[in-house]
């Protein structure tokens, strides 16, 4: 969960919601919906262990046309869309660096530069990129928290954190729930044990233990986080701005202090591309285990490692960073994976309903509450991107019609 939208998104929130406690509470409704929807993945999970992510729920609880459409949706937006992202905030950052070195190279090297450099190390040796992510991830937490403590040490003024009336204003402004798709994205993760699931010991008690100790730690950390980067930083410096951790940094260790934190929040951003790149692959292999449309790409070499899958989603990711602005990418993104994230979370609703003697390892507390708070938190944000932005709403519809084509062809090509 930890990686791309924490160090990037809080200076797009504040740009269209300039209130330090309206925007705070952004990242704790991001919190509750991350909850809710976690543990109501785990009820899913646990009740149906296979992997493949939504693709594999939605075909279960609806339809294989409606699971074969989100499995190509998540293989564009939910995992090479954000692996897009976060090598664009990776260069945000690395660039910063560049003048330190007396050199000049464009900020798309340094992001296509990282997509194939985490490729290519995947797609060779699974262990050695496990390792990787999982030590970049443990340094994730301890630079966040190092960060947290040297902006509460600093002598800069804690930002006022009373609620005035314009606040509520904005609160309940469209554009307030457009800029949850930020905090939804730097989120995203709360839903991905599902996506290797069959590699999980004993999966009806470690999957919800996970999941709920993941979220409470990862929301703590991000309201934390952001109350740091505002109380290091005023609002008007950092609206806009992409590379929010450098520009807070700034205030509180100087240039030289600010490159250095800028190198280490690029090695945590690192981290986020090479954890996207190694999950996609997985829902390709489960969707050509079913449709031969897919068998080719999802063929694995000798070394059971699935190359041609690690490429195809680096070659697209090359190509959205290449077309594509941040802003417009995270939009896309958190919105399309947001509608089969909600249909999922419905879904253990309807499956109780249809199918009460299935067997449950694990039921989801708090039932039938949690789903629908993460319903209700999602559909309010969706509507209101549908309003607010149009263009990124119809690359959504867009994806929608992209997958519908490939299911017709699909439908004479399944696996006996």
């Amino acid at each position: 969960m930890i990686g791309t939208g924490v160090f990037t998104s809080l200076g797009l929130q504040v740009k269209a919601i300039p209130s330090v406690p309206a925007v705070l509470l952004l990242w704790v409704i991001g919190g509750v919906a991350s909850l809710t929807g976690a543990l109501a993945y785990a009820e899913l999970g646990a009740a149906h262990p296979r992997s493949g992510g939504e693709y594999h729920l939605l075909s279960t609880i609806y339809t294989p046309t409606l699971g074969f459409i989100a499995g190509v949706a998540t293989l564009i937006a939910g995992l090479a869309a954000p692996m897009a992202l976060s090598s664009v905030a990776f260069a945000k950052y690395a660039q910063n660096l560049v003048p330190l070195f007396g050199i000049s190279l464009p900020e798309w090297t340094f992001s296509i530069g990282v997509l194939i450099l985490t490729t290519l190390l995947h797609s060779i040796n699974i262990r050695a990129g496990s390792l990787l992510h999982s030590g970049i991830t443990y340094f994730n937490v301890g630079l966040i928290v190092v960060f947290i403590i040297s902006a509460f040490i600093s002598p800069n003024p804690a930002p006022n954190l009373t609620f005035a009336a314009q606040d509520w204003s904005l609160i309940l402004s469209p554009g307030y729930a457009v800029a949850f798709v930020f905090v939804s994205y730097a989120y995203l993760g709360w839903n991905t044990s599902v996506y290797v699931i069959d590699e999980i010991h004993d999966v009806q008690k470690t999957l919800p233990r996970s999941v709920f100790a993941g979220v409470v730690v990862v929301t703590v950390l991000y309201v934390v986080l952001n109350f740091a980067f505002l109380k290091a930083a005023p609002i008007e410096i950092l609206s806009g701005k992409v590379d929010v951790g450098y520009v807070a940094a700034q205030a509180i260790f100087g240039q030289q202090g600010a490159g250095i934190m800028s190198a280490l929040i690029a090695l945590v951003l690192l981290a986020s591309v090479s954890s996207y790149t190694v999950l996609g692959p997985r829902v390709w292999n489960v969707m050509g285990e079913d449709y031969s449309l897919f068998r080719s790409i999802a063929k694995k070499n000798a070394n059971h490692i699935p190359v041609r899958a690690f490429w195809l989603q680096c070659a697209i990711a090359v190509i959205i960073v290449l077309t594509s602005s941040f802003e417009a990418i995270l939009i896309y993104t958190g919105f399309l994976l947001n509608v089969f994230n909600m249909l999922a979370v419905i879904g253990v609703i309807i499956l109780r309903r249809k199918y009460p003697a299935l067997p449950r390892p694990y039921k989801v507390w708090g039932y039938p509450l949690t789903p629908l708070i993460f319903a209700v938190i999602s559909f309010w944000m969706a509507a209101s991107v549908v309003v607010e932005r149009p263009k990124e709403s119809l690359a959504v519809l867009a994806t929608f019609v992209v997958g519908f084509l490939l299911n017709a062809r699909k439908n004479d090509r399944k696996i006996s």
